[in-house]
């Protein structure tokens, strides 16, 4: 597996990962209808293609055999880098895709000087909790989602020089 910076063109295939990954992790919070106008609104291909061009976050990809199988975000935020996605395709899910995107992301923030990394993740998400909690976060708040109708909590993990 090769993680890298995401491109323009990578754009479609991460939109094909979301497409499959939040269907798998979300269908049964918020229902199939929710999570279609989220991908419609928020992974609009043209705009992910923007968002790669215009540097406002970071986002990597990871590859296997030439295909995107993952991808995870990153943004400064106030006293604390932002996690702001980090999804594997269900078929990759389990191989170490997504612990892999994590350090990526963790090396990012460490790279502009943060000693902190933050998240907010869905409250009935045990899956992602789980991951989340077993690599160092702690819950810290909880938080409501106005757009999806759902209950969200925040994780924080500090980042040590390794």
């Amino acid at each position: 597996m090769h993680v890298r910076e995401a491109t323009p063109e990578d754009a479609p295939n991460v939109r094909a990962v979301a497409d499959a990954a939040w269907h798998d992790a979300h269908d049964e919070i918020v229902g199939p209808d929710a999570v279609e106008a989220f991908l419609a609104d928020y992974y609009a291909v043209d705009e992910l293609r923007e968002r790669y061009r215009d540097g406002d976050s970071e986002t990597v990809v990871a590859c296997e055999d030439g295909d995107v199988v993952g991808y995870a975000s990153g943004v400064d935020g106030d006293g604390a880098y932002t996690l702001g996605s980090i999804y594997v395709h269900p078929e990759q899910q389990g191989e170490g895709v997504g612990s892999r995107l994590l350090v990526e992301i963790e090396d990012i923030a460490r790279e502009r000087d943060y000693d902190r990394l933050r998240l907010v993740v869905m409250a009935d998400n045990d899956d992602a909790r789980g991951f989340y909690e077993a690599r160092g976060f702690e819950h810290v708040a909880d938080d409501y989602d106005e757009r999806l109708h759902v209950e969200n909590c925040e994780y924080a993990k500090p980042l040590d020089d390794d």
